[in-house]
């Protein structure tokens, strides 16, 4: 208790200090700073340090206006015998009033005394005071204490957009606490060998209509290059186009203050401030200069922390999305589609292309094509040059391939006689898994060094998981070759179907019996995977493979022909009976209710007939029933078709 009464005569006195010499304004401006100080100090938040912060400068600024207003408002009388000087100093406001908050807001405050005025007493040997006087009420917006309308506060803004809003404002108090003509930040892009402008606050009109300028002699650069401060007291008019590269014409500027901004260790920012006003910045400047740059590190560090935890997040859902459609429909052309828009989301592009290996040409080949240019660019068919192209390089080796500038290299991407421009980076990766390779994604861009290794390491998440499932539909298909029946329908394979329809063929030219093929289609496939899901489908096919199993023969051979296709190989039955019996499984599925999670509906299909002459092949039997099940597709299904 001792000691607290001790803290608190102390508090009191300095209190009383400063109320004798300050205002009661003043005063309470600088306990305020003193506390906002303390905690930018000591808190660990990162975004309350920056709050703080702000909110130290401003009171410093306020204090350090009021203090030399008053300074320069002094008057001395140069005779003796005036014994006292009047303050025309304005009373403190003793009540605000605030209007409720509208859309547009706006706030009223005025000074509540008797009688609504203020009179002085003249004392003897003083000035007259000026009499009764009246404050006129002031009027406010909330916009001009609160940015009401920016995107940051209405909803979950992105990292980038957050750091830009910030930034501004951490300039526009920079320009306010230094005085400042102008006030930008530039970043120091190496590898360009550039001075790129990121924001500004400047009441010039000459600032560069540009963002970028050369790395060369003038001072912004030599503090990119060196990481060192500088301060120039006197700007020459002559040499002010080539010390500050940042005005189109020269500006009259008489004074600069710059300094390097860190992270991780390098410079990667210079901080500017110049102004008009000679010897306008000094080492007392500097130290509230490198508070700034402190300031703008730590904004970086938040940005790129919260950024990498956006690009996880969005490859997780990404990686989701995948999931979801190989749940439904794992197929060579989902995959191919879904890594090609995914790929998309996730980095910057102009072209993108996806190159698979075909097992009938026996190439690898450009399976899909994204084009957001009106440029032309790979149709989509093309065969790879696998010895004399970077894709094949790539995919021969499995390792990645990035091209920084296409104009410096001159093998070619695709294959010899592409004809489609080359400029801009490239970039290719391999799609592999633990074994195997079984092609490449490239994505293009038409700006040079558009892609970083952060970028390669987000497509190539996405990669493995698209390799895993390519295999996974390799290995289906090895096993399906292995098989006679299919696991959906409990139906014969594909394989053993054509096997079956040889042997028949061969049999019936032998013995001169009839033979037919019948091939059975689902009418609207995609209408019926939209509205009831790849389950909903795969029972539908479940559902009809079992209405024409019981009607063959123990003798005939029923298999799924392919993913929403049956055929049915009927011995020693001519064409016009197959067509007999085709037309009564047809009206028995038309007629049927399919049940599925509640929902009931219909189902149609579309059936081809075609007879076996003597000299009939296989290939020519399975082609002549598919053309003319085709056609009845085309007429609006529900039909049966002989050829």
């Amino acid at each position: 208790m001792r000691t607290l009464g001790l803290l608190t005569a102390e508090v009191k006195g300095l209190l009383s200090v400063l109320l004798q010499r300050y205002s009661l304004i003043d005063t309470a401006v600088a306990v305020v700073g003193l506390v906002m100080l303390a905690l930018s100090l000591f808190v660990g938040v990162v975004s309350v340090k920056v709050i703080t912060f702000v909110l130290f400068i401003i009171a410093l600024s306020f204090l350090y206006t009021s203090l030399r207003a008053k300074q320069l408002g002094k008057t001395s009388k140069s005779s003796l015998q005036q014994e006292e000087t009047v303050s025309e100093e304005q009373p403190m406001p003793k009540r605000i009033v605030f209007d409720d908050l509208q859309p547009t807001p706006v706030v009223q405050y005025e000074e509540i005394v008797a009688a609504d005025t203020v009179t002085d007493s003249p004392r003897e040997g003083s000035l007259a005071s000026p009499g009764p006087r009246k404050r006129e009420p002031m009027d406010f917006d909330i916009r001009d204490f609160f940015d009401l309308d920016n995107d940051v506060f209405k909803s979950e803004s992105e990292p980038r957009a957050e750091f830009d809003f910030l930034l501004s404002k951490v300039l526009s108090v920079a320009k306010e606490v230094l005085f400042a003509h102008t006030a930008a930040l530039f970043w120091a892009n190496r590898d360009k060998h550039q001075m790129v402008l990121e924001s500004v606050v400047t009441d010039s009109e000459s600032f560069m209509s540009g963002r970028r300028f050369a790395i060369e002699g003038d001072v912004v650069s030599k503090i990119a290059l060196t990481g060192k401060p500088e301060i120039l007291t006197q700007v020459n008019p002559i040499s002010e186009k080539e010390m500050l590269r940042y005005y189109d014409q020269v500006d009259f500027v008489k004074s600069f203050i710059g300094a390097p901004v860190f992270f991780s260790q390098n410079v990667v920012a210079v901080l500017a401030a110049d102004s008009r006003v000679e010897d306008a910045y000094g080492a007392e400047t500097l130290s509230l200069m490198g508070q700034f740059t402190k300031l703008i590190s730590a904004l970086l560090k938040t940005y790129t922390d919260k950024y990498d935890l956006l690009v996880d997040s969005e490859i997780l859902r990404a990686s989701k999305r995948i999931e979801e459609v190989f749940r439904k429909d794992i197929s060579l052309k989902s995959i191919v589609e879904v890594l090609t828009t995914e790929a998309s989301r996730l980095v910057n592009w102009d072209f993108v292309a996806v190159v698979l290996y075909d097992e009938q040409e026996r190439g690898w080949l450009v399976r899909q094509v994204m084009n957001r240019t009106e440029e032309h660019y790979l149709k989509g068919t093309e065969t790879i040059d696998f010895a004399k192209s970077i894709v094949g390089s790539a995919i021969k080796g499995n390792v990645s391939r990035y091209v920084e500038d296409l104009g410096t290299v001159s093998e070619a991407r695709f294959f010899e006689g592409e004809n489609i421009p080359s400029r801009g980076s490239f970039l290719v990766l391999p799609i592999y898994s633990i074994k195997k390779c079984y092609g490449a994604l490239t994505v293009e861009s038409r700006q040079p060094k558009n892609y970083s290794p952060r970028d390669a390491e987000v497509l190539q998440s996405l990669l493995s998981s698209v390799g895993a499932a390519i295999e996974i539909l390799y290995l289906q298909e090895v096993v399906k070759d292995d098989v006679i029946v299919d696991e959906l329908t409990g139906l014969h394979t594909k394989k053993y179907l054509l096997q079956k329809t040889e042997e028949e063929i061969q049999r019936a030219d032998d013995f001169g019996t009839d033979l037919s093929l019948v091939l059975f289609s689902i009418d609207s496939r995609d209408e019926l995977a939209d509205r009831y899901g790849g389950e909903g489908f795969n029972y539908v096919l479940y559902t009809v493979g079992r209405m024409v199993q019981r009607s063959i023969r123990p003798y005939d051979v029923l298999g799924r022909f392919d993913t929403s296709r049956f055929g049915a190989l009927l011995v020693n039955t001519a064409a016009n009976d197959a067509y007999l019996w085709a037309e009564k499984i047809r009206k028995a599925i038309a007629s049927t209710v399919v049940t599925f999670q509640d929902k009931s509906f219909s189902v149609t299909v579309s059936v081809g007939v075609c007879g076996a002459v003597e000299g009939t092949s296989k290939d020519d039997l399975v082609a002549n029933a598919l053309h003319v099940l085709n056609k009845g597709a085309e007429s609006g299904g529900n039909l049966v078709r002989v050829f």
